[in-house]
């Protein structure tokens, strides 16, 4: 008898389980819209960033400096620095040809 009433909770709870909302999917990251460069709807290109970190938020001390580079095509690999206060200067966009200084900066 013992062992029914074990089956039974046991398949009561699946049933319950397989019953509930599913769980919301995971949240994709998304970056900005000011690191990309689009030239149409469909055309989008990863911009390219000259990055100054610093200890305090006045910006007086300099603690770090990096530019990325594109890697291979419309792909950016930013330097590793220090955590701090960011300061982004845009250099060129990253497109499929290369780096492109676009007319418009």
């Amino acid at each position: 008898m013992k062992r029914q009433i074990l089956v039974l909770s046991v398949a009561s709870a699946l049933v319950m389980t397989a019953g509930a909302a599913p769980a919301p999917a995971a949240s994709v990251a998304l970056q900005s819209s000011e690191d990309f460069y689009c030239t149409d709807h469909n055309t989008c290109w990863p911009i390219a960033f000259y990055h100054e970190i610093y200890s305090d938020e006045a910006m007086t001390n300099l603690i770090g400096s990096g530019s990325d580079s594109c890697n291979g095509g419309p792909f950016v690999t930013s330097p590793w620095l220090p955590a701090g206060y960011e300061v982004k200067t845009r250099m060129y966009v990253c497109a499929g040809n290369g780096p492109y200084l676009p007319p418009d900066w």
